[in-house]
């Protein structure tokens, strides 16, 4: 279960991107981009971030993915496209040679820190 895995890495760099005076309880969501070819089950990423968030000074931070879609670019003829299905090839050309473009690893987009000196509001890093 490579979602635990993930949570852990999600929290401590969210701790990491934190600027400098704030603390990690004051963070309030952590957005996340995770590409689809990572296999990588939404709900339970969640449900782990969830479940360790308070291991990590943040009891209150909740956690928003965004799926990202697979594109190639063919390396033959040059067409991007979305891969929708597991057989790699070019609808153009029908080469196999492509590079991914999109679709794959995790990044900490945005972090929503409280804003303690407004007493309330939020601001985003």
């Amino acid at each position: 279960m490579h979602e635990l895995y993930l949570a852990e890495c999600i929290l401590k760099s969210a701790r990491e991107a934190l600027p400098p005076g704030c603390e990690p309880q004051s963070i309030e969501r952590i957005c996340v981009r995770v590409g689809k070819l990572d296999a990588v089950v939404p709900e339970s990423l969640a449900f782990l971030f969830n479940a360790i968030r308070s291991e990590h000074q943040m009891p209150d931070a909740t956690l928003e993915i965004t799926e990202e879609d697979v594109q190639c670019e063919c390396r033959s003829c040059g067409r991007e496209f979305e891969v929708f299905h597991p057989a790699f090839i070019c609808p153009q050309c029908g080469s196999g040679d492509l590079k991914i473009s999109k679709g794959r690893g995790l990044i900490l987009e945005r972090l929503v820190i409280q804003d303690e000196v407004s007493s309330g509001d939020s601001r985003s890093s």
